[in-house]
């Protein structure tokens, strides 16, 4: 008996060819898919409104700036919580010259 070696037929090789192929495709079909989801979410991101900023000047308080930069009729108690919302605050101690970014609504 002799060794043989076993060479894939032609058949094998271009099955073998089309499945990689076939996962490529694949594979950046769900690359192009990430990508389109994430541009969706940063154009999200993009839209949350924010009306301006406010330098904190020595002396000011938060409740100030709530009270000056809420809109008519509404709560500056309310504004206080959107500007600690929105810039992360948890109290209502601010360092002078610090930057607040002040909702929309």
């Amino acid at each position: 008996m002799s060794a043989s070696t076993h060479t894939p037929t032609t058949d094998a090789a271009t099955f073998r060819r089309h499945r990689v192929g076939v996962l490529l495709v694949l594979v950046a079909l769900v690359l192009a898919f990430g990508a389109a989801t994430g541009v969706v979410g940063a154009q999200a991101e993009l839209e949350d409104p924010v009306a301006g900023h406010v330098v904190i000047a020595p002396g000011d308080t938060l409740w100030e700036v709530a009270v000056d930069s809420a809109p008519d009729g509404m709560d500056p108690r309310a504004q206080l919580r959107a500007i600690q919302e929105l810039n992360g605050l948890s109290g209502a101690e601010v360092e002078a010259w610090t930057v607040l970014l002040l909702p929309a609504r």
